[in-house]
């Protein structure tokens, strides 16, 4: 799903744009979003059924925290993090977050234990 209102018809699927990328991170959406604040100031976060959406002051959408509902090895949270238009504020932004959020990045090929 793209960056569209959501619907009953969408409200259960996770954030799906050609612009942007995605990282797994071993933090919990609230210590992500902790982290986003700190990084950069002037985003704004709402709460929305696929996820938190962290826009500019001007509303272009710069990421999304959500927390899956099934566990990707040790994956507690996942940013959708914008990465088109490369000179775009909201993309240069996008990629400060990133950095912010990288120590935190999942294994997500990890073995599980049987």
């Amino acid at each position: 799903m793209t960056d569209q209102p959501e619907t009953s018809a969408t409200a259960d699927r996770t954030f799906t744009d050609p612009q942007f990328a995605t990282l797994a991170l071993t933090v919990d959406g609230d210590g992500a979003l902790d982290a986003i604040h700190d990084a950069v100031k002037g985003l704004h976060a709402t709460a929305t059924p696929v996820g938190t959406k962290i826009r500019t002051t001007g509303g272009t959408l710069v990421a999304v925290v959500h927390t899956p509902q099934t566990a990707a090895g040790d994956a507690e949270s996942i940013l959708h993090y914008r990465t088109e238009p490369a000179t775009a504020l909201a993309t240069r932004k996008a990629r400060t977050l990133r950095r912010r959020l990288e120590s935190h990045e999942a294994d997500t090929d990890a073995p599980t234990a049987e």
